[in-house]
């Protein structure tokens, strides 16, 4: 029988005494799986909260959790490969999805070319294999021809897979990358991801980009679509906006999502997940005025100009510099990025945050309350990076704005990932 287009997934109940909210998952099959989240302060039970406010009690609990939630799942064990992980937060939500259905959840495999992200994905999911190199270096091959020597070695090593998820770098096609736009060589990296469907046969795929991939001069997306079909995928794309998902920033990205046992539809995946929009003080709110020594929530050191645009947006109550006081670059060129040098609004979400999320002159980072930019655990807080994340010892602000600048939300595969394994 068709599920209901808008019918939940989760739904929520709240205990007598307001301490604690359970979390009810409902399988294909009608089986429901519980989980429980205890909150920090008791609600009150009367009049009884709605769905969306017990879903954004619990997702703020989760993400300002310091410990690891512990998983009783006794189901079978789930096996993840990480293509492009970066530091690993798309892995953070298949975790989370596996979680949430009492399933064991194994992070099988990690490629990256960054070491520093490597080494941080290892430190948060020791299991996995981690490998430091370029993808193309490993999955060599075109996709019509036999394996290579790497890939078989890849393959025996990997073995079974029931989700792989792939961020490949989104900077070739960014709108704000003029130089390479639609014809970077790096975004042939999508038939890499297709080879290793090809070699592995993970049972769901999930990539994630940018929407103007689909504008890429190569055809990178609708080449890999057909890559997949005939390998008997079930393969659906699209554009999604993650604020409707719950994820507080305006940020829109192109999914790919491919199956040997499922035609996901995306449309129905919002209307199931869609909730109230989610605002920067609902995300950040608990840290004003919080610093440490930690390099986590360290605020960013500001020239002496950035600190006069700083002091003229608080001054005037404003959220947008005048172009007479931006840069030349800025100042006199017909420019269309109003929200750079920009406030961000309190009970609005978010902008998308990119790696400059420490640099007002990179986006609209300016904290709506306090007259600086956006410490890293701000950053992570407004990406739905938990805080029980690590993201090392002593790392420096250069390597946090990388690693959690080009983080996925784990909203996004926490959805999907449920999606697909329910």
């Amino acid at each position: 029988m068709k599920e209901s287009d808008n019918q939940k997934v989760e739904t929520f109940i709240l205990q007598k005494d307001g301490r604690k909210i359970y979390r009810l998952v409902r399988r294909r099959k009608g089986e429901k799986v519980r989980t429980s989240f205890t909150l920090e302060t008791p609600i009150n039970t009367e009049p009884s909260p709605s769905h969306d406010v017990l879903g954004r009690l619990i997702d703020l609990t989760f993400l300002r959790s310091r410990r690891l939630p512990r998983s009783k799942g006794n189901g079978r064990t789930i096996r993840v490969a990480d293509l492009f992980s970066g530091c690993g937060a798309m892995s953070i939500g298949v975790q989370e999805a596996c979680r949430a259905l009492g399933l064991r959840f194994r992070p099988v495999l990690s490629i990256d070319f960054s070491r520093r992200a490597v080494n941080v994905y290892k430190a948060n999911f020791p299991s996995a294999k981690v490998n430091t190199t370029d993808i193309r270096h490993v999955l060599r091959g075109r996709l019509g021809v036999p394996l290579t020597s790497a890939e078989r070695s890849l393959k025996k090593v990997t073995g079974h897979i029931d989700i792989a998820i792939a961020g490949p770098p989104c900077q070739g096609h960014s709108d704000l990358n003029n130089h390479t736009r639609r014809k970077d060589p790096k975004n042939g990296l999508y038939y890499r991801i297709a080879r290793f469907a090809k070699l592995v046969r993970p049972v769901h795929l999930i990539i994630e980009n940018v929407p103007a991939v689909v504008h890429d001069r190569g055809r990178v997306v609708s080449r890999a679509k057909k890559a997949l079909e005939a390998l008997s995928y079930k393969v659906q794309d699209g554009v999604l906006n993650l604020t409707e998902l719950g994820i507080p920033q305006t940020r829109r990205r192109h999914v790919l999502i491919a199956s040997l046992k499922y035609n996901i539809n995306l449309e129905d995946v919002v209307s199931r997940y869609r909730g109230r929009k989610r605002s920067v003080r609902w995300a950040i709110g608990d840290l004003l005025q919080h610093q440490s020594d930690s390099e986590m929530d360290r605020w960013p050191g500001q020239t002496k100009a950035a600190k006069r645009r700083i002091g003229y947006l608080f001054k005037h109550q404003v959220y947008d510099l005048p172009n007479r006081l931006r840069p030349p670059c800025h100042r006199y060129n017909n420019h269309t990025y109003n929200s750079v040098y920009g406030r961000l609004r309190w009970g609005r979400p978010a902008h998308t945050i990119t790696t400059g999320f420490m640099c007002m002159g990179q986006g609209r980072f300016v904290h709506p309350k306090e007259p600086r930019t956006l410490t890293p655990r701000e950053a992570a807080r407004l990406q739905l990076i938990p805080d029980f994340f690590s993201f090392g010892d002593k790392p420096n602000a250069a390597t946090l704005a990388d690693l959690i600048g080009n983080a996925v939300p784990p909203r996004l595969t926490y959805v999907l990932a449920l999606e697909l394994l329910r």
